[in-house]
C-alpha cells in the first residue's frame, strides 16, 4: 500500500512498504497516471468534484479504498506530498506542524495546520460516500 508520494530532483519518491521506490514522473503525473489505470482522468476528476460539492482547491483524489491521496499544497507546487490516508494510522499535532505514522511505522513530518488536513479529510469522506452509493443501485 501506498504511503505517500513525494517529488525529487529525478522524479518522484513512491513510499510503500516500508520502501521508496523511483519513478521518473513527477508526482503530479503519477498521481495522473494512477488515476488512467482506474479508468478516468484527473482532470475529470477535478471537474465533477468542483461541480458536485463546490471545492475548487486541495481537492483529496479517492481512487478506492486503499488508496484516498491528500495533497499537502497545491498540487502543482513541487513540494507538495501526497499523503495515502488510508494508510495513515495515527496522527501526533505541534502547532503548525503535523506528524503522520503509517502502517509501516513510518513516520513523516509535515507543515500543516490540523484544521486544514482535517478540512481535506471531512471532503474525502463526502466524496467517498458519493462514489460508493453510485455502486449501489
Amino acid at each position: 500500500m501506498i504511503d505517500y508520494i513525494i517529488n525529487n530532483a529525478f522524479g518522484c519518491l513512491v513510499f510503500q512498504n516500508g520502501q521508496s521506490t523511483q519513478s521518473p514522473r513527477t508526482n503530479l503525473s503519477y498521481v495522473k497516471h494512477l488515476c488512467i489505470e482506474r479508468l478516468f482522468t484527473y482532470e475529470g476528476y477535478l471537474k465533477a468534484v468542483q461541480h458536485v460539492f463546490e471545492k475548487r482547491y486541495r481537492i483529496p483524489l479517492y481512487l478506492d479504498e486503499t488508496l484516498m491521496l491528500v495533497p499537502t499544497q497545491r498540487v502543482r507546487d513541487h513540494e507538495n506530498i501526497w499523503i495515502n490516508y488510508a494508510s495513515v494510522v495515527d496522527l501526533i499535532v505541534a502547532e503548525d506542524q503535523l506528524t503522520l505514522i503509517f502502517s509501516h511505522e513510518k513516520k513523516l513530518m509535515i507543515n500543516l495546520k490540523i484544521e486544514s488536513f482535517q478540512s481535506q479529510i471531512q471532503l474525502l469522506n463526502q466524496i467517498r460516500k458519493h462514489k460508493v452509493k453510485h455502486f449501489h443501485f
